[in-house]
């Protein structure tokens, strides 16, 4: 073999090991966005789920289901979130499939500070949490710090490594 073939043939495998990385390249990158888009997906539809189930709920412990209601009745806006008994319902924290706030909660409020972690076969980790706030029918995306007829219940959701964090909301009345 002259030296114009050995070139020849170490600038064939200079190009062809390229090729194989930019191949490898290319694989991971789509397995990237493949789960970019699961994690997308999962954090909606969990989001959504979390959002009914919480819909689902009282209003307030406080709320009764005849006659008017002062707002002043109900749940201190700092006092927001589970109470003792709820809070040792859910264990290990955060919550894991099969979720505990399903049984362990009773009002849209103890919701306020939960978190749940989704583990499916594809994707591990991806996390949700909770915040409910008490706002003003005027000002529905302001928090106030007084009891109203209004709760904002938003549902954050993120991935450590494909999904940075999202918000889904929704106003729930008295």
């Amino acid at each position: 073999m002259n030296l114009g073939q050995t070139m020849l043939s170490a600038a064939t495998l200079v190009v062809l090991a390229a090729l194989v990385l930019n191949a490898n390249r290319l694989i991971v990158e789509g397995e990237k966005d493949l789960l970019k888009g699961e994690a997308f997906d999962l954090a909606v539809n969990h989001a959504q789920a979390l959002l009914s189930e919480i819909g689902r709920k009282k209003f307030d412990a406080a709320t009764v289901d005849s006659g008017y209601q002062s707002a002043g009745e109900f749940t201190p806006a700092g006092s927001l979130g589970p109470d003792g008994p709820e809070t040792s319902a859910i264990s290990p924290w955060p919550d894991e499939m099969p979720f505990k706030s399903v049984a362990a909660y009773d009002d849209a409020d103890d919701y306020n500070g939960y978190k749940r972690v989704v583990n499916t076969d594809l994707l591990r980790d991806l996390e949700l949490w909770v915040e409910v706030q008490y706002v003003s029918k005027n000002s529905p995306d302001q928090p106030v710090y007084t009891q109203t007829y209004f709760k904002r219940l938003t549902v954050y959701a993120r991935h450590p490594s494909y999904l940075n964090t999202i918000s889904f909301s929704t106003l729930l009345t008295n």
